[in-house]
């Protein structure tokens, strides 16, 4: 069952990267998305599944350093999954506040080599194992779980910035990533300072991952509506730049050539009604339907709607 939720989430990151690589291409602001969809994808391809988990530990030296790996790039693929709904339409890979992620990243391997200074051979179970005679490998796993727990936290918070029709997978996705991570703890903890319960131990792998299924699918979901919605913008530019040539107007001056669609619509569309009142020659039917049609989409209260 781990396997196929590990492979099902890995197949739809892999969809979105392939899906949304055109649109990173061409907008800065889509690359956020399309970035945290790719490391996602990185972080399951390290859990073993297709390829073995000894090559990719033997990587990086063969003694469970991969494991660190696993959980900085999965903290950050979720962190940008979050930049992705939240940070402004100017917004780039490059301006994001890394500072988080980088700090939270930096204590997930300071905790780890001093938790874990002897590391053993490749093993997928590796930390879950070792905590059940080490309070290092306790210590580590409950860390990493409380990290990602508070990125997941997070990532809750944000979906209501999300469109509605995807917010409930956003949240429904953070809320399994966060049972998962306390189920995770909680299970440590029984294993090192109890006795190991069977039914906490399978806690896990269902919350955690139908919890990333859901986010991701979340993330196609939205891009879709984001891709529509950005089509929309740039046929409505078209149609207006036909109207303002006919009626001999000329963009506002100042505008910025890598101004967004929006940005240039709006110019646009107030440069054409200014034109029709200075001129004195009203809007043709057709032309006030047009300048309408820009109105809704500029105005549209649809949260997270970014073209």
């Amino acid at each position: 069952m781990t396997v196929l939720l590990i492979d099902a989430a890995l197949a739809a990151l892999l969809l979105v990267v392939v899906g949304r690589a055109r649109a990173a291409w061409r907008q800065p602001r889509a690359r956020i998305a399309w970035l945290a969809a790719l490391i996602g994808a990185i972080a399951l391809l390290t859990q073993g599944t297709l390829i073995p988990l000894e090559v990719l530990d033997g990587v990086v030296g063969g003694t469970n350093v991969l494991k660190l790996v696993q959980n900085v790039l999965t903290m950050v693929a979720l962190w940008l999954g979050i930049q992705a709904g939240t940070a402004p339409l100017s917004a780039r890979v490059t301006t994001l506040r890394w500072r988080f992620p980088l700090v939270l990243g930096v204590l997930f391997a300071v905790v780890f080599f001093v938790a874990l200074p002897d590391r053993g051979p490749s093993s997928f179970q590796f930390v879950e194992d070792a905590a059940a005679t080490s309070t290092g490998a306790w210590a580590y796993g409950v860390f990493h779980m409380a990290g990602i727990a508070l990125v997941g936290a997070m990532l809750c918070v944000s979906a209501r910035a999300s469109l509605p029709g995807v917010r409930v997978l956003f949240r429904a996705g953070a809320i399994g990533i966060v049972l998962g991570c306390v189920s995770e703890i909680v299970d440590l903890t029984l294993a090192r300072f109890a006795t190991a319960n069977a039914v906490v131990s399978s806690l896990f792998d269902p919350l955690f991952y139908l919890g990333v299924l859901a986010f991701v699918i979340g993330i196609f979901l939205a891009s879709r509506v984001t891709a529509r919605t950005r089509r929309r913008g740039e046929t409505l530019l078209r149609r207006l730049e036909v109207v303002a040539a006919a009626r001999g107007v000329a963009r506002l001056p100042g505008l910025d050539d890598d101004a967004l669609d929006d940005t240039r619509l709006h110019a646009l569309r107030v440069a054409v009604e200014d034109d029709a009142i200075s001129t004195s020659t009203p809007l043709t039917p057709v032309e006030r339907v047009l300048l309408d049609e820009v109105d809704a989409h500029l105005l549209r209260l649809t949260p997270g709607a970014r073209p």
